[in-house]
């Protein structure tokens, strides 16, 4: 784990999130460079050029070798990272990309609770067998999963961390996006969005465990529930 990510985020826990960790890695280290280095001039520029007495100012109009150098430069990183965001960007969010065998979760925000619900033994949603949960839920490990997300009032934000994934939710409209865990844990699920006075308590958390294990929740989940 690099230690940028670590002091910044938790630990990736899914497929694509070293590819999304390298790239802000990158984007720190080019921008805290920049900043470094301005700074430093500034200090610098600020020293050497100071008023003096007796001495007069020099009006310069400017270099345009330099000018050029300082736009051109930041303009080439900018259209770079621009790529590499977007390559990530279509394999994570693209729908033509969601890999087929995702197990889908859909996702119910409100104020101030979230609401996952799974489909049952016959794979279609909005029947009998349906298994939705409140704020904390589970899956199975190495397994892609869609989740499918809307609001039922205001706008919230579904954000888990660990999986590095993050999705704004829209009253009346589905969002959707994917991800792989592969990392067996409890992890943060938080809402990104100021949604209202108990905006804090909306939180919840995702157990990533074996298939095994994830089989016998559903089947204690579905008990309870019934």
């Amino acid at each position: 784990m690099n230690w940028l990510t670590g002091w910044l985020l938790p630990p990736s826990a899914s497929s694509f999130g070293p590819r999304i960790d390298n790239l802000y890695n990158l984007v720190l280290w080019i921008t805290g460079v920049v900043f470094v280095l301005t700074e430093a001039a500034l200090i610098y520029f600020s020293i050497r050029y100071r008023r003096k007495e007796g001495q007069k100012a020099l009006y310069s109009h400017g270099s345009t070798f330099a000018e050029v150098i300082w736009t051109a430069v930041p303009a080439v990183i900018l259209v770079v990272l621009g790529i590499m965001s977007q390559n990530i960007w279509s394999d994570v969010r693209y729908p033509k990309n969601f890999p087929p065998n995702a197990l889908v979760v859909k996702v119910h925000a409100e104020q101030w609770l979230w609401h996952f619900t799974f489909a049952g033994p016959d794979g279609i949603f909005g029947t009998a067998d349906d298994l939705t949960v409140e704020n904390a839920f589970h899956l199975p490990v190495n397994q892609p999963v869609r989740f499918e997300v809307e609001s039922q009032d205001v706008i919230h934000g579904f954000y888990i961390p660990a999986l590095r994934i993050h999705q704004d939710v829209v009253p009346g409209l589905v969002g959707s996006l994917w991800a792989e865990p592969n990392t067996e844990g409890t992890y943060d699920v938080r809402c990104t969005q100021f949604c209202g006075t108990n905006h804090y308590q909306m939180k919840g958390e995702v157990t990533v465990e074996s298939l095994e294990n994830f089989n016998k929740w559903v089947a204690g989940a579905k008990a309870e529930a019934f």
